[in-house]
């Protein structure tokens, strides 16, 4: 991977060009509109990007998406929205809204680590365990050593976010957290997305973890 340049923001001068594809593919997808916009008295808005974090391998990138509105009387107002970009089975971008990872030193001194601690926010897992994820979209089943006593089955099949179908042996928690185990799969009901299998084991099943947005941004739809 090539040296990493960053500015005194913690931002990567020198993204690979994968990132910079999603980033223009977000963009024309209407996740965002970047430039500036301002009236004859010079008030108006702008839009910027910066990148923090990426993985080649897996075609991640986490990027912050920053708003200025300005006015020649008032203070500028910023506001900032983040976001994992990646891509689905069809090849579309997705921008799935993050918490920010600047809070974390670690995850802001290498970009694969920067992915991986966002992921595991989305997850609501340890880092370790992302590499044993089965993923779906925005939902996921996550390794665990076993389900918990007070889970009880689930008769039915359970519809999660409204497109992933989750049939097998299906538990669901006191707290409402739900929990499967070897053969459960989960189908995508709108069909953009492979259906998944729990292996050996168990797992919890785990809705992706979404950031709120400010509203001059926003995510793409599962």
């Amino acid at each position: 991977m090539t040296d990493v340049q960053r500015n005194s923001y913690g931002s990567i001068l020198n993204p690979p060009q994968f990132v910079q594809t999603l980033l223009m593919d977000a963009e024309r997808k209407g996740c965002w509109e970047t430039g500036i916009a301002a009236d004859k008295k010079n008030r108006g808005s702008s839009i910027n990007i910066a990148v923090y974090g990426f993985n080649e391998l897996e075609q991640l990138a986490v990027v912050q998406v920053r708003e200025c509105q300005f006015h020649p009387r008032r203070f500028n107002r910023v506001r900032k929205d983040y976001y994992l970009l990646g891509r689905i089975e069809s090849g579309e971008v997705f921008a799935h809204a993050v918490d920010s990872p600047c809070r974390s030193k670690l995850a802001m001194s290498n970009p694969q680590y920067c992915v991986d601690y966002v992921l595991s926010k989305i997850w609501q897992c340890h880092i370790d365990d992302i590499k044993d994820i089965i993923r779906q979209g925005d939902v996921a089943l996550i390794p665990i050593i076993s389900i918990p006593a007070t889970a009880t089955p689930v008769e039915d099949a359970v519809v999660i976010r409204e497109t992933h179908k989750v049939t097998g042996d299906v538990f669901k928690d006191t707290s409402g957290v739900l929990y499967c185990r070897r053969g459960a799969k989960i189908t995508h009901t709108k069909g953009e997305h492979a259906t998944i299998k729990a292996r050996s084991g168990f797992y919890r099943i785990q809705p992706g973890y979404r950031a709120s947005v400010w509203g001059f941004s926003t995510p793409t739809p599962d």
